[in-house]
Order: C-alpha cells, then sequence, then structure tokens
C-alpha cells in the first residue's frame, strides 16, 4: 500500500521511522487543494516531539517538478537551503536557471518546541502545472532525541479520477505510521497574475459569456 522514502541527506544522517501514530497526529499541511502553476503559500504544522523528545528542527523536501521554493522569514529559527542540479535548465523569473531547492532545513531555534506542543513552518511553492496531480510534501522533524519522517508515498499513484480515490487514499494514510502529507492539485479558471489573463478574462467578459451560455 505504500512505500518508504527518505531523502538524501536524511538518508546519510541515518534518519529512521517513527512508532506507530495516529492519523490526526501527523505533520499535516493546512491545504488540502491547490491551483495548478500558483505560487501557493502553505503552512506543514509539526504536531508533536519525538517520542517525548522536544522538537528542534524540520527538513522538508522540495517535490520534483518545483522549481520555486522558498520559506518564511522566521526570526525563531536558521533557515537554509539544500540546492539540486537541474539535468536540463529551465526558465524562471525571466532567466534560465540550472539549480534549484530540494531541501529547505529549519534548524539551531531561539527555543525548542515542547514535546507535546505544535509548530507551524511557512514556507511557498510554486505548483507543478499539472492539473489532477496528488501533489506529496515529504518532511521530517528533528528533535533533541531521534527523529519523526513523514516521508511514505503510496505504491501506486494516487488518481483523482479513480472512483475508489478516497477509499484508496485513506487506506494510504492508515496504512503507515509515517505518511508524507499532500495536497490535490486542481485547474484553475485563470492565471495567478493580472498580466497573466487574457483579454477577456481581464475585462469580465468571458465571465459574462460563461454565465449566458448557461
Amino acid at each position: 500500500m505504500f512505500k518508504k522514502v527518505l531523502f538524501t541527506t536524511a538518508a546519510v544522517l541515518g534518519l529512521s521511522f517513527g512508532a506507530s501514530a495516529p492519523v490526526s497526529a501527523h505533520n499535516a499541511l493546512n491545504l488540502k487543494e491547490g491551483y495548478a502553476g500558483y505560487s501557493t503559500p502553505m503552512v506543514l504544522s509539526v504536531n508533536h516531539g519525538c517520542h517525548g523528545s522536544p522538537v528542534v528542527g524540520l527538513r522538508i523536501k522540495v517535490p520534483d517538478g518545483v522549481t520555486d521554493a522558498k520559506a518564511a522569514f522566521d526570526p525563531a529559527w536558521d533557515i537554509e537551503y539544500k540546492m539540486r542540479k537541474l539535468e536540463t535548465p529551465v526558465m524562471a523569473h525571466g532567466r534560465a536557471i540550472n539549480e534549484v531547492v530540494g531541501e529547505i532545513i529549519w534548524k539551531n531555534p531561539v527555543k525548542v518546541v515542547p514535546a507535546n506542543g505544535w509548530y507551524p513552518f511557512n514556507f511557498r511553492m510554486t505548483l507543478p502545472d499539472e492539473p489532477g496531480k496528488v501533489f506529496h510534501v515529504q518532511n521530517i522533524t528533528v528533535c533533541e532525541e531521534g527523529t519523526d519522517p513523514y516521508v511514505d508515498l503510496p505504491e501506486m499513484v494516487l488518481d483523482i479520477n479513480d472512483p475508489e480515490f478516497a477509499k484508496k487514499t485513506w487506506a494510504f494514510m492508515t496504512a503507515t505510521a509515517t505518511p508524507a502529507p499532500f495536497l490535490v492539485i486542481r485547474a484553475p479558471e485563470k492565471k495567478q497574475y493580472p498580466w497573466e489573463w487574457t483579454t477577456e478574462q481581464a475585462s469580465g467578459t468571458a465571465v459574462q459569456q460563461e454565465a449566458m451560455a448557461k
């Protein structure tokens, strides 16, 4: 039902999987859906420590296909980026780039997060232009003693058009104690920014035409 996949830096450090936990205790994204191609602010909540040990950091793997990712400024943490080389350069912000952020790391907190507390980590990613895709965000909570990784992925790609999507998703989420949280990418009605809209969308003509067609 699922496969365990640790991101490379975590594997090198020997990070291990924790014991079973209820679904409600998993690290969780604040969003369940997002728009394809949109630069999307997100919050990943770390809901507890590691078997009674306080939280001292978080590592988020930036999924393949994301070329724009950045943490929000947070004076309580040092923020580090691990870069990833691209096999083929892509255009971003009007220029060609050959490396992107592969991992976001929060570390060296001003004050540790109690084991029974929770903390919201804010960041943004530009979602892939792939409506219907289930977008997983693998992450690892780092504690004073041990780690709590949420990195498991389904063995088979989840298809939101599958009539049994909800059933299969729930089966995945409950089959492992460490599932990677996810959101579903939806098709937007228009581009994110006004200068990307068509003339009809910007003037409202497209909306009027759709209304009349109904």
